[in-house]
């Protein structure tokens, strides 16, 4: 009688994560469907991409509470400043590539966070460097620093000296 009851029980705990497992991934496919590139409030939507070229005005990087994570790159452009954000992944080295006045040209998309207008940078280009940002979809891309081969010094008699 225990047995059974324990088959019973089992039976009803796997139909009952199936049904929930089911009905996530129904969600997850009618959120997909109407919301391209919806992920953290943003909605990034690659046919509305625009470049915007000017001057860096400003480099915040550490934004105020409530504004997205990240570095911002004020610029001004034809009068008008645009808050360009760049995500959290930007290596030290494209980093120090941003200087206030230096000339900019970045590839992205118009967005509001709370109320204020925000510029979803995919590419920035600084001089000859280009540095992507966000893919195809609007997912940040977090840059990978390239491996240093190490040299190793010959070993002389087995390595005694």
């Amino acid at each position: 009688m225990t047995g059974t009851r324990i088959n019973k029980t089992a039976r009803a705990s796997v139909i009952l994560a199936t049904t929930l497992l089911l009905a996530i991934a129904l969600r997850a496919s009618d959120t997909q469907s109407s919301e391209i590139g919806k992920g953290f409030g943003f909605v990034y939507d690659s046919a509305k991409e625009m470049t915007v070229e000017g001057n860096v005005q400003e480099i915040i990087t550490h934004p105020a509470a409530g504004s997205a994570v990240g570095i911002h790159l004020l610029i001004s452009s034809e009068g008008k400043t645009i808050d360009a954000h760049l995500g959290p992944f930007l290596s030290t080295e494209n980093r120090e590539a941003l200087t206030l006045g230096a000339p900019v040209q970045v590839v992205g998309v118009n967005a509001q966070q709370h109320g204020q207008n925000l510029f979803l940078a995919r590419q920035l280009v600084i001089g000859e460097r280009k540095i992507t940002i966000r893919n195809q979809r609007g997912f940040l891309v977090r840059e990978v620093p390239e491996r240093k081969t190490q040299i190793s010094k010959p070993v002389v008699n087995g390595g005694a000296q």
